[in-house]
């Protein structure tokens, strides 16, 4: 089967979802959307994708993208990153906000959810004396699927038990009669779950103090991980918010950003113009 096509499906993609794939990443087409062929009656993936480039961007389409992106995660992932958190960057945020008595944060791209229930559990245990703050933790994805299990914080052993020590997944955690684990109510209840393209038109969000836009970027060509990076920059809540991004990520848009190094971790605060 001719293959000309495809061409015209990575520049679907692209314009999309934001994946930038050519000839070199097949493996992956065929990968992900075998199973998606073979339960709607294609042949083999390139009829399959053939019938995308055909027709307007439909529910197969969708389907088709969300199978593409990579929901590859787990809880604290990075621990660096989370001991950053609640060494310096929590308690400094803490600290700037503490007359308005509120903290909001954006887990974006969140997958299925353990980044996000990451940061609440965090909250949770280390700053216990914000009970009378109101925390709001927003995490969004591209995919319907993934998001419906990550509201529903219902995790296999397997997933439970990567990153998360004993204390946390007996304290916030309830095992099921079929052997996962999910999610306490009192941790559920923090994170609010929404979909979200970052390539696509933004709903309006109050501005955030800290976004977490982790191993999302290298997805992207660099232009449109500028447009992206410009929209984050606009929804941060002042110059001493925060922004951290994935280890293998960095900015080139220097004139929006500042790089802050840690020891074993770097982030990034928004340069906010002087009002005259």
């Amino acid at each position: 089967m001719s293959k000309d096509y495809l061409p015209q499906f990575y520049l679907m993609l692209e314009q999309q979802v934001g994946i930038a794939l050519d000839d070199t990443k097949q493996y992956l087409l065929e990968s992900r959307l075998m199973s998606l062929a073979a339960q709607n009656g294609y042949p083999d993936v390139y009829a399959l994708i053939k019938y995308l480039t055909q027709n307007p961007i439909g529910a197969m389409h969708w389907k088709a993208f969300e199978a593409l992106t990579t929901n590859e995660t787990s809880f604290f992932r990075d621990k660096h990153v989370f001991e950053a958190l609640k060494n310096k960057i929590l308690p400094e945020l803490i600290e700037t906000r503490k007359k308005e008595k509120a903290l909001r944060i954006w887990s974006s791209a969140c997958s299925a959810g353990q980044e996000a229930y990451s940061l609440a559990m965090l909250l949770r245990e280390e700053f216990g004396h914000l009970s009378d703050w109101t925390i709001d933790i927003k995490a969004t994805d591209i995919s319907e699927l993934i998001l419906e299990k990550a509201k529903s914080g219902i995790y296999s052993s397997m997933e439970a038990h990567r990153g998360l020590d004993a204390h946390y997944l007996q304290k916030y955690f309830t095992h099921t009669e079929k052997g996962s684990f999910q999610v306490k109510p009192i941790i559920r209840q923090m994170v609010n779950f929404s979909h979200h393209n970052l390539v696509g038109d933004w709903p309006y969000y109050p501005k955030f103090d800290l976004i977490m836009l982790r191993n999302v970027l290298i997805y992207f060509r660099q232009d449109i991980k500028d447009k992206v990076l410009l929209k984050m920059h606009q929804q941060l809540n002042g110059s001493d918010s925060v922004l951290i991004l994935g280890a293998a990520e960095s900015i080139y848009l220097n004139n929006l950003y500042s790089l802050v190094p840690l020891d074993k971790i770097s982030f990034y605060k928004p340069n906010i113009p002087m009002k005259v």
